[in-house]
């Protein structure tokens, strides 16, 4: 569960891997339709799924092998965030699918 952060609102998938995942299991359980279409998204599900390029700090392994100078680098991460529009909303998706 390391590439994925909640927050108030917000679930950040590090990995869109695992979002593509989850997506599918959403649209195996209630079809294409309710899921692509991004007013439907949010109208039943109560969240809007966008893309986003986070900015993430290098990991420690790769810090050593550049050595000092790259010390505080960071790199853009393609990132998928899905914005809550209410709690009870993201409290379902937490609970049935993370």
């Amino acid at each position: 569960m390391n590439d994925i952060v909640i927050k108030k609102n917000l679930i950040i998938f590090k990995n869109p891997d695992t979002w593509i995942a989850i997506r599918n299991r959403l649209i195996e359980e209630y079809g294409q339709t309710r899921i692509i279409i991004s007013w439907r998204l949010r109208q039943e599900f109560g969240f809007s799924v966008r893309e986003h390029r986070g900015l993430e700090p290098h990991s420690k392994d790769f810090l050593d092998l550049l050595g000092d100078e790259w010390k505080h680098r960071y790199h853009y991460q393609e990132q998928i965030h899905l914005d809550f529009f209410n709690d009870a909303a993201q409290s379902w998706f937490q609970l049935k699918y993370l």
